[in-house]
């Protein structure tokens, strides 16, 4: 009897906890969310034109302007597929042109 009992904790606790590590966070109301992104996409938008817009400013032969340009409608192009972005790649494109 006692290794009944053993065995029956052993697959109860095996079982809660695979079933833990199996579920993910429940999803609230994507309004929030979107609302969010699309107020992201519309600031990555922005910091995309004007990279554009600093290059071609005195600068066009600085790939700096381009490649943040580039970089920015990546992120863009990823939140509006629906992929997952990490936020500090989008406080890094938020941030101005560094050019050494």
């Amino acid at each position: 009897m006692k290794k009944f009992t053993v065995v029956a904790f052993t697959l109860a606790t095996t079982f809660a906890l695979a079933s833990a590590s199996f579920s993910g966070a429940v999803p609230s109301n994507g309004a929030p969310t979107a609302q969010a992104d699309q107020q992201t996409i519309s600031q990555l938008q922005v910091a995309a034109k004007q990279a554009l817009s600093d290059g071609r400013n005195g600068n066009k032969n600085n790939p700096a302007y381009l490649r943040k340009n580039y970089e920015i409608n990546q992120l863009i192009d990823k939140l509006q597929s629906g992929q997952q972005v990490d936020p500090s790649e989008i406080d890094k494109a938020l941030e101005p042109t560094h050019v050494w």
